[in-house]
């Protein structure tokens, strides 16, 4: 996982540790997938360093010094062969791979473009993707090209034009030229979502606008970013949502909370989980014991220990038999099943059968996928 992780980490352990059980993605927030959370990385990047020089891009097939793929390894399925340390998954036709302790990255076809050199590398958005090196963070093209030499001391993904930088412990936001714009002055700081960024002020958070003011002052005990006009935030222990001027519109009443997705939301209620519309009234009733957002008209919840999927009138669609399960992606899902991980379409039958140790969800059409301690990538037809 990403080195942003760490201090995603530090808004609110609890909600972490629902997100980390679910497995659902960060999507689109400083840290590509949960991969690396998956395979134990943890990179190093609380420190500081001078800047690095100019990175080497390549056009070589991923062969000669790359681990060789397991022998084990169930190939007839693989779009990419298991053979990477760790990876990430494919953001405009790029996906990061680690090779021996460095990051680079490869195209759809396996090819390593950019060859591994970084300490740690992010996701390709809006253009650009960050990278650290000799622990400082700048920016890259996707020809490996620095287009933001490193100098900041942690960096996040690129959202609306504008990225969150860290500058002697303070976080603000550069623009695409790395013209700082947003001047650090806040403890952390998130990409922007729907045009808004969540922030962190003298252990408070609030919400800003692309052009630094203040939304929401921050008042807030912790909070997430918006999603579907909504964010939620927590008060003296319990979670409601804020809309976009700042104003609590469902008053904090819900132990845990999620993101709003096709217009409900899950939330959990005296230790169970059930669905709320965008005016906080509870269309499905708390009932399972776990649930996930929305996508593709399902969503994943947990019934007498095992997962199915339910649909917005909350009915089971998709019988629980799942040891884990995580919301669609691209008409596809992630499912557990025997210990091993393989993947559903929406009426539930199984489009490549359970054979990983572990796997992230599909994007751009493959799937990371772990086979005997390597990674690798799996593509679907649909």
């Amino acid at each position: 996982m990403k080195s942003n992780w760490k201090k995603q980490f530090k808004k609110n352990w609890g909600i972490w540790v629902i997100t980390l059980l679910m497995a659902c993605t960060l999507i689109g927030r400083g840290a590509p997938s949960l991969i690396r959370g998956i395979s134990g990385l943890m990179s190093s990047s609380d420190q500081t360093a001078t800047a690095a020089t100019t990175p080497t891009t390549a056009t070589a097939a991923v062969t000669g010094s790359t681990p060789e793929v397991s022998s084990d390894a169930p190939t007839e399925t693989l779009a990419i062969a298991a053979q990477f340390d760790h990876v990430a998954d494919f953001h405009q036709d790029r996906a990061a791979v680690e090779v021996d302790g460095q990051w680079g990255y490869i195209d759809k076809s396996g090819q390593m473009v950019i060859e591994p050199q970084f300490e740690d590398a992010g996701n390709f958005v809006e253009g650009l993707a960050w990278v650290q090196t000799e622990e400082q963070y700048g920016y890259i093209d996707p020809t490996g090209a620095y287009v933001i030499e490193p100098q900041f001391d942690h960096g996040q993904n690129f959202s609306d034009g504008l990225a969150a930088v860290q500058v002697n412990d303070k976080w603000g936001y550069i623009d695409q030229t790395g013209k700082m714009v947003i001047e650090p002055a806040y403890d952390f700081a998130d990409p922007f979502a729907e045009g808004l960024a969540l922030i962190k002020q003298d252990d408070k958070w609030g919400f800003i606008d692309e052009q630094g003011q203040a939304v929401s002052q921050a008042q807030f005990d912790g909070g997430w970013d918006f999603s579907g006009g909504l964010a939620w935030v927590i008060d003296s222990g319990q979670r409601g949502y804020v809309d976009k001027t700042g104003q609590v519109v469902i008053d904090p009443q819900f132990e845990q909370t999620r993101d709003f997705a096709d217009g409900l939301a899950p939330v959990e209620q005296e230790g169970r989980w059930g669905f709320i519309d965008t005016t906080g009234q509870m269309v499905i009733k708390p009932q399972f014991q776990a649930a996930a957002p929305f996508a593709d008209g399902l969503a994943p919840v947990q019934s007498g220990g095992k997962w199915g999927y339910i649909d917005q009138t909350g009915q089971m669609v998709i019988e629980p038999q799942f040891t884990h399960a995580e919301k669609f992606h691209e008409q596809i899902a992630k499912v557990d099943m025997n210990g091993k991980t393989g993947f559903i379409d929406q009426k539930g039958t199984f489009v490549i059968e359970p054979q990983f140790d572990h796997a992230a969800s599909f994007s751009e059409g493959l799937a990371a996928v772990e086979v005997d301690g390597k990674w690798g990538f799996v593509a679907h037809s649909s």
